[in-house]
């Protein structure tokens, strides 16, 4: 049987491809795939990140058939309770997925935020938004946002993924999920999360019309804002 292995970020620079087919045979599973992966490319580890087959976060025993996709996202934090991620395919097949991982009976309290594509936008119809993101940087970020955020409030799990690529109305750019003993904590610190993120993430977005575009400009850091040096 024949699927698409899909590689992001660091993997991705670390094999030099983002996709390719594997000939497998009946009855592989997604370790099978990731240790073809592995001896294929040299110097390429994927035991610290996770995996998912057609779009469905899936564990390394997960069995395939002819023609699936798995995607092996690597990890932005090593911390067991989080999971911090970009990705260029829908987010929503994942939410399910995360907000099942994320509780757990000592967390009483689990919120999630989904932030879509709105059109029209300032009286205008969007087709879609494009989002840019710095490659090395924004996953570093990402975890600067979670590091922030426990320093803040006591919390369980805690999963952040956000879109690149065309995102269209209705469809997620942005999903916050947060556990915690009690709920004040987790809606703050998931409003903290969407806030932070448009300050200090290096992602950008262009709004695409039907007669034109623009980059739409979000927030900054005040403290880091060069306007005042310069």
């Amino acid at each position: 049987m024949r699927v698409r292995a899909r590689l992001f970020a660091d993997y991705r620079e670390r094999a030099g491809t983002e996709e390719l087919w594997l000939d497998l045979p009946p009855g592989a599973t997604v370790a099978d795939v990731a240790r073809e992966l592995e001896a294929r490319f040299p110097g390429l580890s994927l035991a610290e990140g996770m995996a998912a087959v057609n779009l469905e976060f899936a564990g390394p025993d997960a069995e395939l058939r002819d023609g699936d996709e798995v995607s092996f996202l690597p990890p932005v934090s090593g911390g067991e309770g989080e999971r911090l991620f970009f990705t260029w395919d829908p987010l929503e097949p994942l939410i399910p997925g995360l907000l099942v991982w994320a509780q757990a009976p000592e967390h009483g309290a689990s919120v999630v935020f989904v932030g879509t594509t709105r059109s029209p936008n300032r009286g205008k119809e969007v087709r879609y938004l494009d989002y840019q993101a710095h490659p090395e940087m924004a996953p570093r970020v990402l975890a600067r946002v979670a590091r922030e955020m426990r320093e803040r409030w006591k919390l369980g799990r805690l999963a952040i993924g956000h879109r690149l690529g065309r995102v269209f109305p209705g469809e997620a750019s942005l999903v916050v999920v947060v556990t915690s003993g009690h709920r004040p904590e987790a809606f703050e610190a998931v409003r903290y999360a969407v806030e932070r993120i448009k300050q200090i993430l290096p992602v950008w977005k262009k709004e695409v019309y039907a007669d034109g575009e623009r980059w739409v400009e979000g927030g900054v850091d005040p403290r880091l804002r060069l306007g005042d040096g310069l």
